[in-house]
């Protein structure tokens, strides 16, 4: 009787809606996926998930220009491709998203801190302004900050920043 009734509890748990539920909209993992947006996501579903992008253009098309992108200033994403079908970049430009409590104007300090010394490190210029890139290689991560304030970050495919840096 008591399996029985443990049984029944597991079920019903089961079937609930919170355990059906997608992880946090907000969760950032690393080389992986920003809140339901995965890498390799065709950009027709996350056009589908997130309804029509935002016409202007994305900050983080101005730090990867050689991607297409694709924004929501709703949700403060955007989404880079190279072939106009699958996801290569996920990036940040606003919200609450913080991985490892280090999101948007966060400090250098914060990030290095949250993960280390990073496997790139290095400025560029993007409309006057210096840009410093903090990449973590091995779990595919980029801040973008100006001022030591990050203003950007990004995901993207571990083992790929020859790529991402060449883009910027």
């Amino acid at each position: 009787m008591r399996f029985l009734l443990v049984l029944l509890v597991v079920l019903l748990a089961g079937a609930s809606p919170v355990a059906g539920q997608v992880a946090d909209d907000k969760t950032v993992v690393p080389g992986v996926r920003i809140g339901r947006c995965t890498l390799m996501t065709p950009i027709p579903e996350l056009l589908r998930m997130n309804g029509p992008s935002s016409s202007r253009p994305s900050v983080a098309s101005l730090l990867v220009s050689d991607a297409t992108w694709y924004s929501w200033d709703s949700l403060g994403i955007a989404a880079g491709t190279h072939d106009r079908r699958s996801t290569a970049y996920l990036a940040v430009y606003d919200g609450d998203y913080a991985p490892r409590g280090a999101g948007i104007r966060a400090s250098r300090n914060a990030v290095l801190t949250a993960y280390g010394e990073p496997t790139y490190e290095g400025d560029f210029i993007v409309q006057g302004r210096t840009i410093t890139v903090l990449a973590y290689d091995k779990i595919g991560l980029a801040y973008f900050l100006q001022n030591d304030v990050v203003q950007v970050f990004l995901i993207f495919h571990p083992g790929n920043i020859h790529s991402l840096i060449i883009a910027c």
